[in-house]
């Protein structure tokens, strides 16, 4: 009886030494099947023609923009299918084009790609053809494009933020005049040059800009009643006054007091 049970026990693990490399046989079976059919499944996702895109959908408010030209410029990118196009390589494609501030890119559900664009907003001019946004980002379109009533601001590289910040703190102390900034330049030795709206030449200099637009606040109206004739230019660049350049007169040096402008060499530049 012990002798029939050990022959039992050795046929049993003799079978399971003749079925054991079955095991891995058929997990490696089992995979190779999912990897087929998971290449399969990717090879017909990545087809175009089961899966195109038959709608570019873009939204926006646009100026400047054309919707027809965005959508020429991702068809050859959409044409890959539904699934194969790259919407990050769409999005960098589209981001790089001048008038396009911000963009966002998605597949919609079943065959549509949508596009929303923010459009440059333009606050002035930068240099000799480019432009800023809010956000004193610099722009330069293809073409050049003619916007009135925006401010040319120069400065440079590197200076947009302070220069666009200057421009609007002096926009605002020159609201009582009634008067607005034309043109702000900052040179290269950072002296700053502004030209009012009426024409009037500002040579503000390197130090203390508000407070030597302040005083030519103060006193502008003394400087008209004056009347000396139109005045083409006012020199702040002294520490106690300022020189008034009139039209087809010589140069006047003229005191920056309260009240009366009072005709007096300025002294001490800076």
């Amino acid at each position: 009886m012990v002798r029939k049970k050990t022959q039992a026990r050795r046929r049993q693990q003799e079978v399971r030494l003749r079925t054991d490399w079955l095991k891995p046989v058929l997990a490696l079976a089992t995979v190779l099947a999912s990897a087929g059919g998971l290449a399969l499944l990717l090879e017909w996702m990545a087809d175009p023609v089961a899966w195109p895109v038959r709608s570019v959908q873009v939204e926006g408010d646009f100026r400047h923009l054309q919707a027809g030209d965005i959508q020429d410029r991702v068809e050859t990118l959409a044409r890959e299918g539904f699934f194969a196009m790259n919407v990050v390589m769409i999005q960098q494609h589209l981001q790089q084009l001048p008038w396009v501030e911000q963009v966002s890119v998605r597949r919609v559900w079943p065959d549509t790609l949508s596009i929303r664009l923010r459009e440059q907003q333009p606050v002035a001019r930068w240099g000799a053809s480019g432009f800023l946004n809010a956000r004193a980002q610099v722009f330069e379109p293809e073409q050049a494009v003619n916007i009135e009533q925006l401010p040319a601001l120069e400065g440079p590289e590197g200076y947009q933020q302070r220069v666009l910040a200057m421009y609007g703190r002096m926009r605002k102390m020159l609201e009582p005049l009634r008067l607005g900034v034309d043109r702000l330049q900052l040179d290269a030795r950072r002296t700053w040059r502004v030209l009012l709206s009426n024409g009037l030449q500002l040579e503000v200099g390197r130090s203390q800009p508000m407070q030597r637009l302040a005083r030519f606040v103060r006193v502008y109206p003394a400087i008209l009643a004056a009347g000396e004739g139109r005045v083409l230019s006012v020199d702040l660049r002294y520490s106690n006054g300022f020189a008034v350049q009139w039209q087809a007169r010589d140069q006047v040096n003229c005191e920056a007091g309260e009240g009366s402008p009072g005709c007096k060499a300025a002294r001490g530049t800076g």
